[in-house]
């Protein structure tokens, strides 16, 4: 695909997979559904058993899971680091409700 089909097609996916839908029945080409299992490599076909449109395209029933784990390491660490942080303020939290409560 040109890069201005790409980012036309990237839209049509975020529009197609926006505010949390999952599963999408969408008429894709070779092509289109090659660079979706690219950049979605756990998306799941389902190819229709309908005939190719005169476009040379199929329908399928795609999946898009959503994520399961964090991909990028630094944010892990960032999120582990906070984690951290926050249970060093509650432990300082209960400690001082410890002394307040004995006065």
């Amino acid at each position: 695909m040109k890069l201005n089909e790409v980012e036309k097609f990237e839209e049509f996916l975020s529009e197609s997979f926006g505010d949390g839908v999952h599963i999408r029945e969408l008429r894709l080409s070779n092509e289109e559904t090659e660079y979706i299992k690219k950049i979605y490599p756990k998306a799941i076909f389902n190819k229709s058993f309908q005939k190719k449109t005169t476009d040379g395209k199929s329908w399928y029933k795609v999946t898009l899971l959503p994520p399961t784990k964090i991909d990028n390491q630094d944010e892990m660490i960032a999120i582990k680091q906070e984690n951290l942080k926050l249970k060093q303020e509650i432990e300082v939290l209960r400690r001082t409700m410890k002394i307040d409560s004995t006065k």
